[in-house]
């Protein structure tokens, strides 16, 4: 009876799936823009306190819309599947929130930017449809607290990825 005991626990111990990782994910932020006409300015008009509720439903992009991420660069490239995803977005002149994710994580909020906007950005921002490089402070002179791109686990998430 021991044994078999020992038998059941182990075969249940061992055959536990480990949890499926989602890997890299954005998602867009439900966040409210700023009101630029009121006289008392924040300190820092993009910065995003992420919490997962604030998160909408479904990603916009995921890890397998994700061809490569050049870390040194900051540089995302898409696949084919992934382009179409952001080509098809709308995105504000006062940009679109949005969250790096890691296997249901927020790591850090940044902005989608549109191509036209004259607004500036103190924060984390990138223009998906041109070329989807991840910068800090637009123009670079206007950023505003530290920089939170560069963070650990995603490195050693694209390390194992690669």
């Amino acid at each position: 009876m021991k044994y078999v005991l020992i038998i059941i626990i182990s075969w249940t111990f061992f055959s536990c799936d480990k949890p499926e990782e989602s890997g890299i994910e954005i998602y867009q932020v439900k966040h409210p823009y700023q009101d630029f006409t009121k006289q008392h300015e924040p300190e820092c008009f993009y910065c995003l306190g992420l919490k997962k509720m604030e998160l909408f439903d479904k990603p916009i992009i995921t890890e397998s819309d994700i061809e490569s991420f050049d870390w040194a660069k900051q540089k995302i490239i898409l696949t084919e599947k992934g382009k179409l995803k952001i080509s098809e977005l709308d995105i504000p002149l006062r940009g679109m929130a949005v969250s790096m994710v890691l296997n249901g994580k927020s790591i850090y909020g940044f902005w989608f930017w549109n191509l036209a906007s004259s607004f500036g950005c103190d924060r984390v921002y990138t223009y998906p449809k041109l070329d989807f490089e991840i910068k800090f402070g637009l123009p670079s002179d206007n950023a505003f607290g530290s920089d939170p791109r560069f963070n650990d686990e995603l490195k050693k998430h694209l390390d194992k990825r690669n």
